[in-house]
């Protein structure tokens, strides 16, 4: 559960555009002197949303400085389930999810020339590894995650949200966005 809240937080925080005219290797953005790549972006989404990333990346760029800087120990966070999403589904799978899944995968791989198999490890250890900076960080920021009820989910979604676009603004100096947003 923690998972999807993450990665939602971070797809409601994106953008829109494409970077299929780039190589994997070019700057989208330096945050703070380091890079993200469009291959960071290109690995995660495929070309067409991967640009919607770019906003997200930069906070858990921010999130992974601040996380680092504070001395917290993100091991509590890394999903220790993630061995379950890191198997490829496989290839005459009947289950829709599974097949998309499994497309999405053999795509992204071939771009990054790597076998199917270990997109889907890599691709899995990344995700675990970006929410267990945001987790840390928002626990240590404002407390555990609260299930209790629908306000107490919304008032942490608000807070989260804020305390994110509070620190790209408190790094706003630092943060070059080096490709633009294409419509």
């Amino acid at each position: 559960m923690k998972f999807c809240f993450v990665l939602l937080l971070l797809v409601l925080l994106s953008g829109c555009g494409g970077i299929a005219k780039y190589d994997n290797d070019e700057p989208a953005a330096i945050v703070n002197g380091q890079e993200i790549t469009v291959g960071d972006l290109r690995f995660l989404l495929p070309d067409k949303t991967a640009l919607n990333y770019l906003d997200g990346a930069i906070r858990v760029e921010l999130v992974k400085q601040e996380v680092k800087k504070m001395g917290l120990d993100i091991s509590g966070h890394l999903d220790t389930d993630s061995d379950v999403f890191a198997v490829l589904p496989p290839a005459d799978t009947e289950d829709p999810n599974s097949k998309q899944i499994r497309e999405f995968v053999e795509s992204q791989a071939k771009k990054f020339d790597m076998d199917p198999k270990e997109f889907q490890r890599e691709y899995t250890r990344r995700l675990s590894e970006q929410n267990a900076y945001v987790l840390t960080y928002l626990e240590e920021k404002i407390g555990p995650y609260h299930f209790d009820n629908e306000n107490q989910i919304t008032d942490y979604n608000e807070e989260s949200n804020q305390l994110l676009e509070e620190l790209v603004e408190q790094n706003k100096e630092g943060i070059e966005v080096l490709i633009k947003y294409l419509n």
